[in-house]
């Protein structure tokens, strides 16, 4: 019995040759016809002849190849192999550049199935199935755009013209930067994978985002954040899968922790240590942007509200598992019945309802454009951390950030109070005049300056003879005990002069350390 390369399972028997001695050899039926092959000598399989030869030889790293020579002729075969191994030598003597003969054979295949490797290498890392997708979109829209159909077109000018392009369809720089940064991932991998000579992309620089900002968030007020969740506690609504009890708590953790939406949909009662010291939420590594389990310590009045809520939650059940997936909308609309409800309080009183009209409080976009949207919650806590005093890395820790630069700049929103109190530090510029008693104490009380004018008029009048005497006349005391002075040119000579010059072999340790390392001229 023995398999043939379908996998199908075949039967055979032994057929007598013409004197009836069984020789090892055997026959079968197959579709119809009837089959024969030699069985090998340990009677395990049978034997089959290819039509063409294979050649099998050593490459230059010492393992095995065996390759088929496409002929059925054995001296063309045998010139063949001795190709094969021809060149596994001069690749082992470095005649051959393996490198470059790699990058040529890649060279030769399409594009996309370089994007097809590119994406599943990012999948084996481990990346969520919505970077690997935005990836993708990313990627092939450039790749048809500039229309590039192997690894040797890809180049910076091809590519700058393709975000040109995008540009002007109106996308913001941010969405250029997100093109730029997944086609420079993609070339990268290229130059390491061996796929291209070098990567063409290196010196290709982002755009200043700062420049053409679209959906800049807002750090929301305490007051605000008091607000919003003592409405959405008391309003369930059947837009948001939620009821308000829930979304109140789905929005103290999040300006509690600074947790993203999926970190939070992640969450079950078993992610929170409410009698540690301190009281702890807990993010597994699946979940987390950054693949590592995060553990988030929480204040003390969080963790008292959270244990009664979880009192009723299934213990393996994720306690936000209805959470929305557009949260935007959800904070949208919550934001907006809160400042409806926050504008019927003063319904009966016209001022103070303009007033509170022409207010950002509670405005999904605020009058400068910025908006408040569920990930601004996150903005909130970093900004309040870091307005808190914490220091930078502190900051940076409980952001959950690979550098401080994007926590400081990107997340720590600083208002105009804050901005305002750091100036305390600074010198005081009033000028206090002095009072009249110091002035009298001092002589320089007249008011109209009679007395010091004639004391700076004087030396100019008399010369320098004059201003002497009448310094003398002035104070005789105390311009007898000032001592005489050497002036700084004589004082600097005398110096000079006293200085004993050393040789520069007088150092003795110079000397011992670098005993035939004197110069020349003091050996």
């Amino acid at each position: 019995m023995w398999k043939d390369k379908r996998g199908l399972t075949l039967e055979g028997l032994p057929s007598p040759d013409d004197d009836g001695v069984v020789t090892a050899k055997a026959e079968w039926t197959q579709e119809g016809a009837k089959r024969s092959a030699p069985i090998s000598a340990d009677g395990e399989s049978i034997l089959r002849l290819s039509g063409k030869y294979l050649a099998s030889w050593y490459d230059h790293n010492g393992k095995r190849q065996t390759a088929s020579t496409r002929t059925t002729d054995k001296e063309t075969a045998d010139r063949i192999a001795r190709k094969y191994e021809a060149d596994a030598a001069l690749r082992r003597d470095g005649v051959i550049d393996v490198r470059q003969e790699c990058i040529a054979k890649e060279s030769a295949r399409p594009i996309t199935e370089h994007v097809e490797d590119f994406l599943a290498n990012l999948e084996s890392k481990q990346r969520s199935p919505k970077h690997v997708q935005m990836t993708r979109q990313h990627i092939e829209w450039i790749v048809n755009e500039a229309s590039i159909e192997s690894v040797g077109d890809l180049s910076a000018a091809s590519m700058m013209n393709a975000i040109g392009n995008l540009r002007q369809g109106g996308a913001s720089l941010g969405t250029c930067n997100a093109y730029l940064r997944a086609i420079k991932q993609f070339s990268r991998w290229l130059w390491k994978e061996k796929r291209s000579a070098d990567d063409p992309l290196t010196g290709l620089a982002r755009f200043n985002e700062q420049e053409d900002q679209r959906h800049v968030r807002r750090e929301m007020t305490a007051h605000e954040v008091a607000y919003l969740l003592e409405f959405t506690e008391g309003h369930t609504t059947a837009n948001h899968n939620l009821t308000g009890r829930d979304r109140a708590m789905l929005y103290r953790l999040a300006f509690g922790t600074g947790f993203r939406a999926n970190e939070l949909r992640s969450l079950t009662p078993r992610s929170f240590d409410l009698d540690g010291d301190p009281p702890t939420v807990t993010v597994e590594a699946a979940y987390s942007k950054r693949r590592r389990k995060d553990v988030q310590p929480i204040r003390e009045d969080l963790a008292a509200l959270v244990e009664p809520w979880l009192a009723d939650k299934a213990t393996d059940q994720r306690v936000f598992a209805r959470m929305p997936g557009d949260t935007a909308r959800m904070m949208r609309k919550d934001l907006a019945s809160a400042r409806a409800a926050w504008l019927e309080e003063v319904k009966g009183d016209q001022a103070k309802l303009e007033r509170r009209q022409e207010s950002s409080f509670l405005m999904y976009q605020d009058h400068d454009g910025r908006f408040a949207d569920f990930h601004a919650a996150r903005h909130t806590y970093i900004s309040q951390i870091v307005a808190g005093g914490s220091s930078v890395k502190v900051a940076q820790e409980l952001a959950r950030h690979s550098t401080s630069r994007l926590t400081i700049d990107r997340y720590a929103h600083a208002n105009l109070h804050d901005v305002t109190a750091a100036l305390d530090a600074l010198p005081e510029t009033r000028v206090h005049k002095p009072s009249v008693e110091v002035l009298s104490a001092t002589g320089t009380d007249d008011p109209h300056g009679g007395a010091q004018r004639q004391a700076q008029r004087a030396p100019r009048e008399t010369g320098r003879k004059g201003a002497k005497a009448c310094d003398e006349r002035a104070d005789p005391v105390a311009h007898k005990k000032s001592p005489k002075t050497l002036p700084m040119a004589d004082l600097g000579e005398k110096q000079r002069v006293k200085r004993k010059r050393r040789r520069p072999d007088s150092n003795r340790g110079w000397r011992i350390c670098n005993q035939t390392s004197y110069p020349p001229k003091h050996r």
